[in-house]
């Protein structure tokens, strides 16, 4: 009930209306390690460390995004901030203060969002992990079956060698893919701390004002 009130509040300002509507019409576009172009409607946890395009209903590309440390809700943010009028930098604090006090009800409501979106990046993580430990174990399992060819005095086969070069490759992708997940998360932390200093501040001052004595004269 709490998460629905949050979506009803925020469609009132608008903003949130404004982002669903673009992320419905957009759609992405990534290459894998074959080079294989692939469409969908979200960057999948694998690829997330690979640059992309976003292209709109018509199929044009309206962006392209190579720093891909910068997670892809911050970006639809600055999306939306950034096609708003030119007003000043009072007016978009007010804004933005205004949308973080309708969007959370207390501290609890920053800390649950906040946990929300780490254990989304903990199973991505979690997917990642394995992966790359199946990759270090099929690495040995190969590299002894290339032994094994050796000590026989027999040359290793053209297949053996591509498939542990393969492997070294996909290890390298899932290090890489961590070490983003790892940045993400780090912003992810950075952001939810900023906003939970901000809301820490306006409800006391706004707590102040209301205790503050009426002068009965």
């Amino acid at each position: 009930m709490r998460i629905k009130q949050r979506i009803v509040a925020l469609l009132s300002t608008g903003i949130l209306c404004f982002a669903m509507t673009s992320a419905i019409a957009d759609t992405y576009r990534w290459k894998d390690k074959d080079g294989k172009v692939h469409y969908g409607a979200a960057v999948p946890a694998e690829f997330a460390d690979q640059p992309y395009d976003v292209l709109n209903s018509q199929g044009m590309v309206i962006e392209h995004v190579e720093d891909t440390s910068i997670p892809v809700d911050v970006i639809a943010e600055q999306k939306v901030l950034g096609r708003q009028p030119l007003i000043s930098d009072e007016e978009r604090q007010r804004q933005t203060d205004r949308l973080l006090v309708v969007q959370y009800h207390s501290e609890e409501d920053i800390a649950e969002a906040l946990e929300m979106q780490l254990a989304q990046l903990g199973y991505d993580s979690r997917l990642i992990k394995q992966s790359y430990e199946n990759a270090n174990r099929a690495i040995r399992d190969q590299i002894a079956q290339a032994a094994d060819q050796q000590r026989a005095n027999q040359p290793i086969s053209e297949e053996l060698q591509q498939g542990i070069d393969g492997l070294y490759a996909r290890r390298a992708r899932d290090e890489k893919s961590l070490a983003s997940l790892s940045r993400r998360e780090n912003n992810i932390r950075d952001r939810f701390q900023a906003y939970l200093e901000r809301y820490r501040f306006l409800t006391l001052k706004n707590r102040g004002a209301e205790e503050e004595p009426v002068d009965p004269g």
